[in-house]
């Protein structure tokens, strides 16, 4: 067994469930209940300050994804280098895996420099509310396409 392999193995899928998790929770349960329960003003108060308290493990997570994700590509035998993206079925899987998780980050960046300032500084609370639903349906999406992404890495793993 290879120690490292097997580390970087863990770390990768750490950070999925970190990342993952964090959007599945917050579009499942903690924006409708922040949305029944907590007024407009406050929302622009409570929702950026998730965001904030998130971001560390967000960009840890795609960290973490890169370092590993590199290292787990470059060792695998699979691997045909750059030129070969659809050589088989792996690498297909794995070139479409890439492009959802490019998709993923957009999303994320959406999220932080468009979506949470209309939520804290918003022109009125109709905007506020237009916000706050704009975040609830990036985060289930980014949730969405995460979980398609997982689904992906299982196929090529099987593959």
């Amino acid at each position: 067994m290879d120690v490292v392999q097997a580390v970087a193995g863990w770390l990768h899928s750490l950070a999925t469930v970190t990342l993952l998790g964090y959007y599945a929770i917050l579009a499942l349960v903690v924006l409708p209940v922040l949305r029944r329960t907590v007024n407009g003003p406050a929302l622009g108060r409570v929702i950026p300050a998730i965001e904030r308290r998130a971001l560390p493990l967000i960009l840890g997570s795609i960290g973490v994804f890169l370092v590993t994700g590199t290292y787990l590509l470059l060792t695998d035998d699979r691997f045909l280098g750059l030129g070969h993206v659809f050589g088989s079925t792996w690498s297909t899987l794995l070139v479409i895996k890439h492009v959802l998780v490019i998709a993923l980050i957009g999303i994320g960046v959406f999220i932080d420099l468009l979506v949470v300032p209309d939520i804290t500084t918003p022109v009125d609370e109709a905007a506020r509310t237009a916000a706050i639903r704009r975040l609830a349906r990036s985060a289930s999406a980014i949730a969405t396409l995460g979980a398609v992404v997982l689904l992906l890495t299982a196929a090529a793993q099987a593959s």
